[in-house]
């Protein structure tokens, strides 16, 4: 295997203490969020689901919960209803991806998350073998064992904060395996440069990431980057042309993934039920992390663009408005939920839009699930053995306004890990 280029090489000994500095980044940048963006805006928009289920509205508003002069603002059409949302991710002839252009695609280059029908299947195709159910399970001893070291670790360190600690540093590993960095690749590093949190001062780190996919013996045999290499289609491209693709899939298989993750372990910590469910019927994990992924999903927006005059629940929407679709608020709508408010994993299970739906349905969701249900087991196994209290939480619980959950989880361990 090829040598990883030198501004990309970290060591073995050296990829935690990068990712530890990436995470740094993450944290100032959720430290400097506005204040209405920090609080909790599911009030609102349950407010604004009573006024109609398709608005008129700004960007600025719906993303940020501030005001702009109208004269600065972006239009946008507002969906907050359950129905509304699953129509619009169905129908991409109407609703097109390429709303990312003007966001994502400024920021990565065009990747297929700006892509719609053939096109967007193509790479789909090729990235399934990655992203399967079976593939996914073969990375099942990888997670679970990653998993428990970093629990066990802080607990034996008598606590820490598991949001830095294990979310973050799960999420990110899992999916720098599946993409198939050569061992010893400054994950954390690339996963700032990948978000736009890393300044990449005369293009150093996109050079190196270059070189890297010119040389296609550096990356590990199976993983998404080979298999994308290996396609030889001029549709998907090659070598320096998959740069996009690596970003995007760096940033959506670290940031929501490890939200998610630290969400859920809130929601068990604070909840006793969920343990001794989870204590007396495993299976029941993946109610519960189905149920969290709807109460809290960690990114409450996705956008597209409209392609022809259209009527969504009777507003006339124009070729070429912008549609944002809020997944927050629909998967909290109360015609498809009983007090859609409350974390409650035995209610009756049906599908949220936490993992949106029709065809950009989150490639990652079989991945989701299982880091979620292997990240349930080291919970229960390393910090919740029994109903003794053998630990206190500090944590403020999910807050934000685009990405939402919790930005810690300071636990105090009070016992030796079992």
């Amino acid at each position: 295997m090829t040598t990883v280029p030198a501004l990309l090489d970290a060591g073995p000994d050296s990829v935690q203490e990068d990712i530890a500095e990436a995470y740094a980044l993450v944290r100032a940048f959720d430290g400097d969020a506005t204040c209405p963006a920090a609080g909790d805006p599911h009030a609102e928009f349950a407010e604004l689901r009573r006024r109609g289920a398709v608005q008129r509205s700004t960007l600025e508003r719906v993303m940020a919960g501030v005001d702009v002069p109208e004269e600065t603002a972006t239009l946008v059409w507002h969906v907050l209803s359950f129905a509304d949302a699953e129509a619009v991710l169905r129908d991409e002839d109407t609703f097109s991806s390429s709303a990312y252009d003007e966001s994502m695609g400024r920021l990565i280059g065009r990747s297929f998350l700006q892509m719609d029908h053939q096109e967007h299947r193509i790479w789909r195709n090729v990235l399934h073998g990655g992203f399967n159910r079976q593939a996914v399970l073969a990375l099942r001893d990888a997670v679970r064992s990653d998993t428990a070291a970093a629990l066990t670790a802080v607990a034996a360190r008598g606590g820490g904060d598991l949001v830095a600690e294990v979310a973050f540093p799960v999420a990110l590993t899992t999916i720098a395996r599946m993409i198939g960095f050569p061992p010893g690749t400054r994950i954390g590093t690339l996963y700032t440069w990948a978000v736009g949190l890393l300044d990449d001062t005369g293009g150093r780190i996109s050079t190196a990431v270059e070189e890297l996919l010119d040389t296609p013996s550096a990356w590990v045999s199976g993983g998404l980057v080979d298999l994308l290499l290996g396609t030889e289609n001029p549709e998907i491209g090659s070598g320096p042309e998959l740069l996009p693709a690596v970003r995007l899939l760096l940033s959506t298989g670290t940031e929501p993934p490890f939200r998610s993750l630290a969400t859920l372990m809130y929601a068990t910590l604070t909840d006793g039920s969920v343990a001794d469910l989870l204590r007396t019927d495993p299976s029941a994990a993946s109610s519960v992390f189905q149920e969290c992924w709807r109460w809290e999903c960690p990114l409450t927006w996705v956008l597209r663009r409209c392609t022809t005059d259209t009527v969504l629940c009777g507003q006339a929407i124009r070729r070429g408005d912008l549609v944002c679709v809020n997944l927050a608020s629909a998967n909290r709508d109360e015609t498809r939920w009983t007090h859609p408010e409350r974390f409650d994993p035995r209610r009756e299970p049906q599908p949220s839009l936490a993992m949106g739906t029709g065809p950009h349905t989150c490639l990652g969701r079989h991945l989701a699930a299982l880091e979620a249900d292997q990240m349930l087991s080291a919970l229960i196994d390393v910090l919740l053995p029994d109903r003794s209290p053998g630990w206190a939480l500090d944590s403020a619980g999910p807050i934000g306004r685009g990405f939402r959950s919790p930005r810690r989880l300071g636990v105090r361990v009070a016992r030796s890990p079992g």
